[in-house]
C-alpha cells in the first residue's frame, strides 16, 4: 500500500510539472523569449525620458535592443509630431518587434506630441504647432492658424523634449513621420541622398514638398524640426517621411525594414 501511495504522489507531481510546462510553453509562444543575449530580443535596451508634454505626459526615447553604440550611423526615428497624423507610431511599433540590425544603432520616439494625439489635433495642448516652434527660422504667426508657431521660439515643452533628445542621442540620421502627402521630402540644407535611398527601399516617391502645400503663410517652411536639426548639427541629416492618408500593414513593414537597412549604411 505504501509503494502504491508514493506511486500516486509521484504521478501527481509529474502531471503538475507537465501542466506548468505546458502553460510556460504557451506563454513563450505568445510572447517569445529569446536567448539572454540582448541582441536576440526585441524592445528597448535603454529608455531616456527627454521631456514632458504640456499636460505632463512623459516623452521618451527608446534605444532598440541589439543596438551597437559604436556603430558608425545612429538613426533616430520620430513617429509623430502632429497629433492627427498617427500612422508613424505604427512604424515605430513594427520596429520594436525586432532587435536592431547587426552593427546598427536605432533610437525611436514613438510620440513627440502626446497631448495632441489624445486630442486628435495637429497642435499641442497650448494650440501650438510644434513643427513651427523650433528656434531656427522661426516666424511669428496668427494664433488662429493651424500652423501657429507659438508665442516665442521653442516655447513648448514638446519642442524642448525633441531638442533634448537630439542633443543627448547625437544621431547622424533622423527620420520623422508626417501625413498625408505620401512622399519623402527633401532634407533642408542637405542633398537628397537619404530621401532617394528611402524612396528606393520603400517605393515612396522622393520629391520636395513646397511650403504653400501645408498652408505656410510665407510659402516656405519655418521653425521646423528638420530645419533646426540640419542647421544646428553639421554631422546629422533629418528628413520628413510623409505617409499617406492611411497606411497598410504591408507598407508599415516595408518602411520598418527600410529603416533597418538605413541604420546599417554609412551616414550621409
Amino acid at each position: 500500500m505504501r509503494i502504491k501511495f508514493w506511486l500516486i504522489v509521484i504521478e501527481g507531481a509529474l502531471l503538475a510539472i507537465a501542466a506548468i510546462a505546458g502553460v510556460l510553453a504557451f506563454q513563450i509562444w505568445q510572447n517569445p523569449i529569446y536567448s539572454s543575449d540582448p541582441k536576440q530580443k526585441a524592445g528597448c535596451i535603454k529608455t531616456l525620458t527627454v521631456g514632458r508634454s504640456v499636460e505632463g505626459i512623459l516623452i521618451e526615447a527608446c534605444q532598440l535592443n541589439g543596438s551597437n553604440p559604436q556603430a558608425e550611423n545612429t538613426l533616430l526615428v520620430v513617429g509623430t509630431i502632429h497629433g492627427d497624423e498617427p500612422d508613424g507610431k505604427l512604424v515605430i511599433d513594427e520596429l520594436l518587434t525586432e532587435p536592431a540590425p547587426v552593427n546598427g544603432e536605432i533610437w525611436v520616439i514613438r510620440d513627440g506630441n502626446p497631448d495632441g494625439a489624445k486630442l486628435e489635433t495637429r497642435r499641442n495642448a497650448n494650440e501650438v504647432d510644434i513643427n513651427r516652434n523650433f528656434p531656427i527660422k522661426w516666424v511669428a504667426s496668427d494664433p488662429s492658424a493651424r500652423t501657429y508657431s507659438g508665442p516665442s521660439p521653442a516655447s513648448e515643452p514638446e519642442t524642448l523634449a525633441l531638442m533634448n533628445a537630439v542633443e543627448l542621442i547625437k544621431p547622424t540620421q533622423i527620420v520623422v513621420f508626417h501625413q498625408p502627402y505620401e512622399q519623402i521630402d527633401c532634407p533642408p540644407d542637405r542633398p537628397k541622398t537619404i530621401s532617394d535611398r528611402l524612396s528606393q527601399l520603400t517605393g515612396f516617391k522622393s520629391e520636395c514638398i513646397p511650403g504653400e502645400k501645408s498652408g505656410s503663410p510665407t510659402n516656405s517652411y519655418t521653425g521646423t524640426f528638420t530645419i533646426w536639426v540640419n542647421s544646428t548639427f553639421p554631422d546629422a541629416t533629418a528628413v520628413t517621411f510623409e505617409l499617406g492618408v492611411t497606411t497598410t500593414q504591408t507598407k508599415i513593414e516595408t518602411i520598418a525594414k527600410a529603416l533597418r537597412v538605413l541604420a546599417t549604411e554609412p551616414s550621409i
